[in-house]
């Protein structure tokens, strides 16, 4: 199968999936009581406040670090 005819295969299945799992996300979402609703709202505001990774970034200082190192 070509790479063409398994994205197009993807295709087909996510467009009966998709709109399978939203109906289930909608059910969920009105069968929630005030306080789960209230408790999801809460988890979400809280990521507002965590603090983003940092960057690995590419190695360059590290390697100039041991340069200087390896020059003393």
């Amino acid at each position: 199968m070509s790479p063409t005819e398994v994205e197009a295969r993807v295709a087909r299945g996510w467009a009966v999936t998709g709109p399978i799992l939203e109906d289930l996300r909608r059910r969920a979402l009105r069968e929630m009581t005030e306080d789960q609703a209230l408790e999801a709202v809460l988890d979400l505001l809280d990521l507002a406040t965590l603090a983003p990774a940092k960057a690995g970034g590419s190695g360059l200082v590290e390697q100039q670090r041991y340069f200087a190192l390896a020059r003393r």
